[in-house]
């Protein structure tokens, strides 16, 4: 049974050990952001529930609480222990299965409605995310709702939002990205684009938001599938914009038109602050509706792990890839993005039946669209290796790719966001991509010329396994 919102998911976290009550008085002016930058780059770190904030007394803050992978399962309801190759199947055998969103007439997102004038946005304990930041973003954990004019498709997608005023907004929308076609259209067409922001709906709803699916999918029905049961949704107070019933705070509005304002920096996903504070659009908030006591949701960007390089990479950048492969026959045995490489990487784990397949491999999935931003490097690797397994990538990286005959460069677009680009290539666009190539020839010999991997689950018989993993336990190991 799905989590219904983001509190049965405070308390499913609690019931696994995976999140810690901070009852002592913190400040949202960095000392909450910088706690919760210290617990992603821990290992085993749990997630936090701030409930003690400086000027804002009765509010929490949910920080961290899809970096892992126990949390992943928790939120779509697998065993915490689950290994990560499982809960990647799992992930994508739901994704195939799309599940229509529900309707409904009350909600407790609309629990407290303020409009017009009334409209504050600095009710709410926006955190200072990160020191240097260019102001309080109260969206960085999220999803931003927009319609396309043209058709019955709705985009949710994660754009961050900092505060500008009471009630105004300035965020990163890049063209490139789904709502930035939306924005375009509007825009083509003369008319005000209205938005909506869902911040702390439920886990998978929020997960499912975050992926760069492509235009003409909606988000919704993914996450309808993931939660195998459908997501309610509610309309707007001030717009047609459908949103999540179960979500603590929405906000709702529209964008100016023709107005830029200058926003950020802020540090991304990407580990490093790389876009200055530049104009950029500006969200005009014309109502406000919360739940009683509502929960606000923040992610801390910045260094892996957190939950962006699991969401957006691990997971997100997977779906088109292992789809697209899968349609065109190629005989994959796993695709994974490793969080530790913050969505700029990928691993394709191939059967070798010719020479060049993983040739093959990089026309397909550097031809995706949603390739074209962030995914720099494809690393293909052979059915001896895992490629969920980071310890096996590396290894083949060191050891199979050939430095001259293994190696291959595409030029590229490039997303102002890739940290390697110099300031003008981000503003031009120029970039480039590289296929890694980490499979044997197969013309050679199995036994002379092929390497024989020296592994515990290779150079032992199947019996020999068996009987060392049956007595671990017995032998003092955990």
């Amino acid at each position: 049974m799905a989590l219904k919102d983001n509190r049965e998911f405070i308390e499913a976290l609690s019931k696994a050990g995976e999140l810690v009550r901070v009852k002592q008085e913190t400040d949202w002016d960095c000392e909450i952001g910088a706690i919760t930058r210290r617990l992603c780059e821990t290992v085993g770190s749990p997630a936090a529930l701030f409930e003690n904030i400086t000027d804002y007394a009765g509010h929490r803050i949910l920080a961290n609480s899809l970096a892992n992978w126990r949390r992943i399962a928790v939120a779509i309801g697998l065993d915490p222990e689950s290994p990560v190759r499982e809960i990647c199947e799992e992930y994508y055998a739901r994704s195939n299965k799309r599940i229509k969103p529900v309707v409904v007439k009350k909600a407790p997102c609309q629990e407290n409605v303020i409009t017009g004038e009334d409209v504050d946005l600095t009710m709410f304990p926006a955190p200072m995310v990160h020191d240097g930041d260019g102001g309080r973003y109260i969206s960085t954990w999220h999803i931003v709702i927009a319609k396309d004019p043209d058709s019955d498709w709705t985009n949710w997608g994660m754009y961050r939002q900092m505060i500008h005023s009471k009630r105004y907004l300035g965020g990163l929308i890049l063209p490139t990205s789904e709502m930035g076609g939306i924005k375009a259209k509007y825009e083509a067409a003369g008319k005000t684009m209205p938005f909506a922001t869902a911040i702390g709906g439920d886990p998978v709803s929020i997960l499912c938001g975050s992926f760069p699916v492509g235009p003409g999918i909606s988000e919704v029905d993914i996450a309808g599938g993931m939660r195998q049961e459908p997501v309610e949704l509610v309309k707007a107070v001030t717009s047609d914009l459908m949103v999540p019933a179960q979500a603590e705070i929405i906000l709702e509005g529209e964008l100016v038109p023709g107005v830029q304002v200058d926003e950020g920096p802020f540090g991304e996903f990407t580990g490093f602050r790389t876009s200055p504070r530049s104009p950029r659009p500006v969200y005009k908030v014309t109502a406000i509706t919360h739940r009683n006591d509502p929960i606000l949701t923040m992610s801390n960007m910045g260094m892996p792990v957190d939950e962006s390089t699991i969401t957006v990479g691990a997971l997100g950048y997977t779906l088109p890839v292992r789809r697209l492969l899968e349609e065109q026959r190629i005989p994959i045995t796993g695709v994974y993005s490793p969080p530790e490489m913050q969505a700029m990487a990928i691993v394709v784990g191939t059967k070798v039946p010719y020479n060049h397949i993983a040739m093959q491999i990089a026309g397909i999935v550097f031809g995706l669209p949603v390739m074209w931003g962030y995914v720099s490097k494809l690393i293909v690797v052979d059915d001896t290796v895992d490629p969920y397994n980071l310890n096996e990538v590396l290894h083949a990286l060191g050891t199979k790719l050939h430095p001259a005959k293994g190696i291959h460069v595409f030029p590229s677009f490039g997303a102002p966001l890739q940290p390697f680009l110099s300031l003008d290539d981000r503003i031009k666009g120029h970039s480039a991509k590289v296929l890694f190539d980490c499979t044997w020839p197969v013309e050679w010999d199995r036994e002379t010329e092929k390497p024989v991997a020296v592994s515990f689950k290779n150079v032992y018989s199947e019996e020999m396994q068996k009987k060392v993993l049956l007595n671990w336990g017995n032998y003092g190991f955990k």
